[in-house]
């Protein structure tokens, strides 16, 4: 029968850590000292870059979108023309 006054240590999550550990360093070391691994990891960094690359243009986008809007409220000039003007400004 279990002691209820005696406290037991739950070691679970420094399990679960090492075992994340080890699969991580397994990761890097496949990645950095294999060529199979180089060649991924290149090809992980053209795909990171086009990826970081779209999000850049599609927040430019929304932000001139937001100060067209914002603009032609306050200003009574229309969003397209204030889109516009955006457009060759931040080219």
């Amino acid at each position: 029968m279990k002691n209820p006054f005696k406290k037991q240590r739950n070691h679970t999550a420094l399990i679960a850590l090492g075992v994340t550990g080890a699969a991580a360093a397994g990761a890097i070391a496949y990645l950095y000292l294999t060529d199979n691994g180089t060649e991924t990891r290149n090809k992980i960094s053209d795909s990171l870059s086009e990826t970081i690359d779209k999000i850049g243009h599609s927040l430019k986008d929304e932000i001139k979108n937001l100060a067209s809007a914002f603009i032609s409220h306050k200003t009574g000039i229309s969003k397209k023309t204030v889109k516009t003007v955006a457009d060759h400004v931040s080219k």
